[in-house]
């Protein structure tokens, strides 16, 4: 999933990306140091409330970015890890797990959003999450929100570093493999397998969304 990871991002802000991997390389400030945005992704393998010790440098690099004032969007993973870092709750509840393309609305806010804003009320987006922020920290503001999980993505008030539960970075396709390689991470029934295979191959595609990270390298600081 590294690869793949790594050619989403890349395919959807047209650029070659530096990677960094959290887990293998200290995460420093000299690491920002003439980087016109930073994107965070993440991985279905772990959890941001785990006890790992790259997982709590990685939520004090998020505050860092945020201090910085870096462009930056953070999905998934990464959202999570970022209202968690600034005082947010994460809740890990089968209940609220989802796996799919479903549809977030934006809020009145995320109307004048200098990212969002040019978004349509109603949006389908990529997701699949088994934790979920139940609380939002301060200092963000709400920009969609979901049916079964509300909050799917803010802005940090005062700095251009947006987030969200969904992801921007995966079209359709892209999301069929990474279900197909972290199925067990949400199911074994059989049942449920073919009825999210289903559900799957009959969604719609995400056009609009996925344009929000090209969109961010667009952006200038007169935009935030």
């Amino acid at each position: 999933m590294v690869d793949h990871e790594r050619s989403c991002f890349e395919t959807q802000t047209a650029r070659d990306l530096d990677v960094v991997f959290a887990i293998e390389r200290g995460l420093t400030e000299h690491l920002l140091e003439g980087r016109p945005a930073v994107f965070f992704g993440g991985s279905g393998a772990y959890s941001v409330t785990d006890s790992d010790p790259w997982i709590a440098e990685a939520l004090d690099f998020f505050s860092l970015v945020v201090e910085k004032k870096i462009p930056s969007y953070a999905s998934c993973f990464a959202f999570q890890g970022l209202a968690l870092a600034m005082g947010g709750d994460i809740s890990h509840d089968p209940a609220y797990s989802e796996m799919g393309i479903i549809d977030v609305d934006l809020t009145d806010a995320a109307k004048d959003d200098a990212l969002f804003g040019g978004l349509p009320q109603r949006v389908a987006v990529a997701s699949g999450h088994n934790d979920h922020v139940s609380r939002l920290p301060a200092g963000v503001t709400l920009l969609t929100v979901g049916g079964l999980v509300g909050n799917q993505a803010f802005k940090v008030d005062g700095a251009p570093f947006w987030a969200s539960q969904f992801h921007p970075e995966l079209t359709k396709a892209d999301l069929i493999v990474r279900w197909n390689f972290y199925r067990d991470e949400f199911t074994k029934d059989p049942d449920q397998i073919a009825h999210t295979d289903a559900e799957l191959a009959g969604s719609p595609e995400t056009p609009e969304v996925n344009a929000l990270l090209s969109r961010l390298l667009s952006l200038d600081s007169s935009d935030f």
